[in-house]
Protein backbone atom coordinates (compact mmCIF):
# COMPACT_ATOMS: atom_id res chain seq x y z
CA UNK A 1 0.00 0.00 0.00
CA UNK A 2 2.72 2.15 0.88
CA UNK A 3 4.58 1.66 -2.61
CA UNK A 4 0.88 1.94 -3.99
CA UNK A 5 1.08 5.83 -2.76
CA UNK A 6 4.63 6.80 -4.52
CA UNK A 7 3.38 5.40 -7.44
CA UNK A 8 0.40 7.38 -7.77
CA UNK A 9 2.24 10.62 -7.10
CA UNK A 10 4.24 9.72 -10.13
CA UNK A 11 0.88 9.84 -12.09
CA UNK A 12 -0.53 13.62 -9.90
CA UNK A 13 2.79 14.87 -11.31
CA UNK A 14 1.95 14.09 -14.89
CA UNK A 15 -1.12 15.53 -14.40
CA UNK A 16 0.20 18.24 -12.81
CA UNK A 17 3.03 18.63 -15.50
CA UNK A 18 -0.67 19.01 -17.71
CA UNK A 19 -1.90 21.75 -15.40
CA UNK A 20 -5.09 19.10 -14.89
CA UNK A 21 -5.90 20.03 -11.39
CA UNK A 22 -9.11 18.32 -11.43
CA UNK A 23 -7.21 14.63 -12.10
CA UNK A 24 -4.49 16.34 -9.91
CA UNK A 25 -7.59 16.45 -7.00
CA UNK A 26 -8.96 12.88 -7.67
CA UNK A 27 -5.07 11.54 -7.58
CA UNK A 28 -4.54 13.08 -4.35
CA UNK A 29 -7.95 11.02 -3.04
CA UNK A 30 -6.21 7.92 -4.32
CA UNK A 31 -3.40 8.91 -2.42
CA UNK A 32 -5.67 9.02 0.65
CA UNK A 33 -7.03 6.08 0.26
CA UNK A 34 -4.13 4.00 -0.31
CA UNK A 35 -2.80 5.69 2.99
CA UNK A 36 -5.63 4.53 5.04
CA UNK A 37 -5.36 1.30 3.95
CA UNK A 38 -1.75 1.10 4.70
CA UNK A 39 -2.91 2.30 8.25
CA UNK A 40 -4.98 -0.22 8.39
CA UNK A 41 -2.43 -3.01 7.71
CA UNK A 42 0.12 -1.24 10.27
CA UNK A 43 -2.49 -1.70 13.02
CA UNK A 44 -3.26 -5.31 12.17
CA UNK A 45 0.72 -5.95 11.80
CA UNK A 46 1.60 -4.72 15.14
CA UNK A 47 -1.26 -6.08 17.10
CA UNK A 48 -0.24 -9.54 15.58
CA UNK A 49 3.17 -9.11 16.61
CA UNK A 50 2.10 -8.02 19.70
CA UNK A 51 0.23 -10.67 20.99
CA UNK A 52 2.43 -13.43 18.72
CA UNK A 53 5.07 -15.69 19.75
CA UNK A 54 7.63 -14.83 16.96
CA UNK A 55 10.44 -12.82 16.29
CA UNK A 56 11.99 -13.44 19.41
CA UNK A 57 14.69 -10.68 20.75
CA UNK A 58 13.76 -8.64 17.35
CA UNK A 59 10.29 -7.24 18.19
CA UNK A 60 10.93 -3.98 18.54
CA UNK A 61 13.20 -3.85 15.43
CA UNK A 62 10.19 -4.99 13.59
CA UNK A 63 7.50 -2.56 15.05
CA UNK A 64 9.98 0.22 13.97
CA UNK A 65 10.28 -1.35 10.16
CA UNK A 66 6.44 -1.29 10.32
CA UNK A 67 6.41 2.66 11.74
CA UNK A 68 8.87 3.75 8.86
CA UNK A 69 7.33 1.68 6.21
CA UNK A 70 3.70 3.34 7.56
CA UNK A 71 5.57 6.84 7.26
CA UNK A 72 6.48 6.61 3.77
CA UNK A 73 2.66 6.38 3.16
CA UNK A 74 2.12 9.24 5.41
CA UNK A 75 4.93 11.16 3.69
CA UNK A 76 3.27 10.31 0.13
CA UNK A 77 -0.45 11.75 1.44
CA UNK A 78 1.45 15.36 2.45
CA UNK A 79 2.78 15.32 -0.67
CA UNK A 80 -0.03 14.56 -2.69
CA UNK A 81 -2.18 17.19 -0.35
CA UNK A 82 0.39 19.96 -1.35
CA UNK A 83 -0.23 18.81 -5.39
CA UNK A 84 -3.59 19.41 -4.64
CA UNK A 85 -4.48 22.01 -2.31
CA UNK A 86 -3.96 25.08 -5.28
CA UNK A 87 -2.99 25.57 -8.91
CA UNK A 88 0.57 25.91 -9.12
CA UNK A 89 1.51 29.09 -11.49
CA UNK A 90 2.53 27.84 -14.90
CA UNK A 91 5.66 29.74 -14.77
CA UNK A 92 6.54 27.89 -11.42
CA UNK A 93 5.94 24.57 -13.26
CA UNK A 94 8.07 25.31 -16.02
CA UNK A 95 10.90 25.68 -13.47
CA UNK A 96 10.06 22.28 -11.99
CA UNK A 97 9.62 20.47 -15.26
CA UNK A 98 13.02 22.01 -17.35
CA UNK A 99 16.39 21.09 -17.30
CA UNK A 100 18.25 17.94 -16.22
CA UNK A 101 17.01 17.32 -12.20
CA UNK A 102 12.57 17.85 -13.02
CA UNK A 103 10.30 17.08 -10.74
CA UNK A 104 9.03 13.74 -12.86
CA UNK A 105 12.76 12.64 -12.30
CA UNK A 106 12.74 13.63 -8.75
CA UNK A 107 9.37 11.23 -8.16
CA UNK A 108 11.41 8.30 -10.25
CA UNK A 109 14.20 8.65 -8.18
CA UNK A 110 11.59 8.21 -5.04
CA UNK A 111 9.79 5.21 -6.95
CA UNK A 112 13.27 3.54 -7.04
CA UNK A 113 13.62 3.76 -3.26
CA UNK A 114 10.63 2.83 -2.47
CA UNK A 115 10.99 -0.48 -4.85
CA UNK A 116 13.95 -1.43 -4.21
CA UNK A 117 12.93 -0.97 0.07
CA UNK A 118 10.05 -3.75 -0.86
CA UNK A 119 12.47 -6.26 -2.44
CA UNK A 120 14.62 -5.81 0.27
CA UNK A 121 12.06 -6.73 3.05
CA UNK A 122 11.04 -9.37 0.93
CA UNK A 123 14.35 -11.26 1.11
CA UNK A 124 14.58 -10.69 4.75
CA UNK A 125 12.86 -13.91 4.59
CA UNK A 126 15.02 -15.67 1.86
CA UNK A 127 18.36 -14.04 1.56
CA UNK A 128 20.35 -12.31 4.08
CA UNK A 129 22.95 -11.03 1.82
CA UNK A 130 20.39 -9.75 -0.65
CA UNK A 131 18.42 -7.85 1.87
CA UNK A 132 21.45 -5.95 2.75
CA UNK A 133 22.64 -5.45 -0.52
CA UNK A 134 19.06 -3.74 -1.65
CA UNK A 135 19.30 -1.65 1.60
CA UNK A 136 22.61 -0.13 0.44
CA UNK A 137 21.06 0.59 -3.16
CA UNK A 138 18.18 2.50 -1.17
CA UNK A 139 21.02 4.04 0.33
CA UNK A 140 22.52 5.47 -3.33
CA UNK A 141 18.86 6.05 -4.79
CA UNK A 142 17.97 8.40 -1.88
CA UNK A 143 21.26 10.23 -2.36
CA UNK A 144 20.14 10.74 -5.74
CA UNK A 145 16.75 12.11 -4.13
CA UNK A 146 18.86 14.71 -2.42
CA UNK A 147 21.10 15.38 -5.33
CA UNK A 148 17.85 16.34 -7.36
CA UNK A 149 15.80 18.10 -4.33
CA UNK A 150 18.95 20.60 -3.90
CA UNK A 151 18.95 21.51 -7.76
CA UNK A 152 15.45 21.70 -7.88
CA UNK A 153 14.95 24.15 -4.63
CA UNK A 154 18.09 25.82 -6.12
CA UNK A 155 16.63 26.48 -9.23
CA UNK A 156 13.38 27.63 -8.08
CA UNK A 157 14.74 30.12 -5.60
CA UNK A 158 16.79 31.77 -8.33
CA UNK A 159 13.01 33.04 -9.29
CA UNK A 160 11.45 33.60 -6.70
CA UNK A 161 10.99 37.38 -7.09
CA UNK A 162 9.54 36.68 -10.70
CA UNK A 163 6.30 34.34 -9.39
CA UNK A 164 3.76 34.42 -7.17
CA UNK A 165 4.98 34.27 -3.30
CA UNK A 166 2.41 31.43 -2.98
CA UNK A 167 2.86 28.85 -5.85
CA UNK A 168 6.77 29.38 -5.15
CA UNK A 169 5.86 28.51 -1.32
CA UNK A 170 4.07 25.93 -2.57
CA UNK A 171 6.38 24.34 -5.10
CA UNK A 172 9.44 24.62 -2.84
CA UNK A 173 7.09 22.14 0.03
CA UNK A 174 6.14 20.15 -2.21
CA UNK A 175 9.98 19.19 -3.40
CA UNK A 176 10.48 19.21 0.41
CA UNK A 177 7.55 16.65 1.10
CA UNK A 178 8.17 14.42 -1.59
CA UNK A 179 11.86 13.89 0.31
CA UNK A 180 10.15 12.98 2.89
CA UNK A 181 8.78 9.97 1.21
CA UNK A 182 12.60 8.93 -0.06
CA UNK A 183 14.23 9.81 3.66
CA UNK A 184 11.57 7.05 5.42
CA UNK A 185 12.39 4.60 2.83
CA UNK A 186 15.78 5.33 3.73
CA UNK A 187 14.80 4.63 7.34
CA UNK A 188 13.77 1.79 6.49
CA UNK A 189 16.79 0.24 4.57
CA UNK A 190 18.76 0.97 7.33
CA UNK A 191 16.42 -1.21 10.07
CA UNK A 192 16.66 -3.71 7.40
CA UNK A 193 20.42 -3.92 8.04
CA UNK A 194 19.70 -4.16 11.83
CA UNK A 195 17.59 -7.09 11.73
CA UNK A 196 20.01 -8.93 9.21
CA UNK A 197 22.42 -8.31 11.75
CA UNK A 198 20.65 -9.37 14.77
CA UNK A 199 19.53 -12.39 13.27
CA UNK A 200 22.77 -13.40 12.20
CA UNK A 201 24.58 -12.84 15.56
Amino acid sequence: MAQRCVRELGHMVSSMEQMNWRLVKEQAEIVSKYESMADDLHREAVIQIAQGAFFAGMREDFLDLLERVDQIANASQDAARVMAEAPIERRVLAYLYEGDSTIRKLVDSIDSCVATLVESVQYLSTNADLAVAKSLEVDKAEEETDDIKGELITRISAHRNEVEPLSYLQAKELIFQLDDVADAAEDCSDLVITIVVKAVS
